[in-house]
């Protein structure tokens, strides 16, 4: 038997489906120049980091991946799921030879060499929705929880922030008990810390 939704997550649901629904209609054109001021307004949170966690974009998502050809310095890093019932991620060095299509449509590293998180200086997080109190709504899998509570017990001072068109930041986030907040939001237009 499938368990009843609350209407915390019904709610949640209907953000995600209206912000998708704009997200999946923007042109490729709109995504690059987008993605490009976005870039633009992260380069601060750039700056002062050498270790730095990307997703990898995919879709209409923000072409975050960019920055690998616009920080050759920097040492980047992706996340792969290495435990789904437990919602568990570990990351991997970005290596372009090493990348495979997950079954969801985005590339994560074949290798199976995970590097300790605690080097990170920096995670790129994604989402679908924000709030100006940096509250988000991922996908729903709670992967992006789990591994920022663990990475922040970890390494205090690590800076989670995320990417996301401006359009995707709405007046009020649901939250729930076990939902992490992150650091810093970066759109286009605007940046809240």
């Amino acid at each position: 038997m499938e368990k009843q939704k609350t209407d915390l997550q019904i709610k949640k649901d209907e953000i995600r489906r209206q912000i998708l629904e704009k997200r999946n209609n923007l042109s490729s054109k709109e995504v690059d120049k987008k993605s490009e001021l976005i870039i633009e307004n992260l380069a601060p949170y750039l700056k002062n980091a050498q270790n730095i966690m990307i997703f990898m974009d995919m879709k209409n998502e923000v072409r975050i991946t960019k920055l690998i050809e616009l920080y050759p310095e920097k040492k980047f890093f992706i996340s792969k799921i290495v435990n789904s019932k437990n919602r568990e991620m570990k990351i991997n060095k970005y290596n372009e030879n090493e990348l495979i299509l997950h079954k969801f449509g985005y590339y994560e590293s074949s290798s199976k060499e995970y590097c300790d998180e605690k080097i990170l200086d920096l995670i790129v997080v994604p989402g679908i929705g924000f709030d100006c109190k940096k509250n988000r709504i991922g996908y729903g899998g709670g992967f992006y929880d789990n591994f920022l509570t663990k990475v922040r017990k970890m390494k205090k001072g690590i800076l989670c922030v995320a990417v996301c068109y401006d359009f995707q930041i709405v007046e009020k986030i649901p939250t729930e008990e076990h939902d992490v907040r992150i650091d810093a939001v970066v759109s286009e237009k605007r940046v809240i810390v």
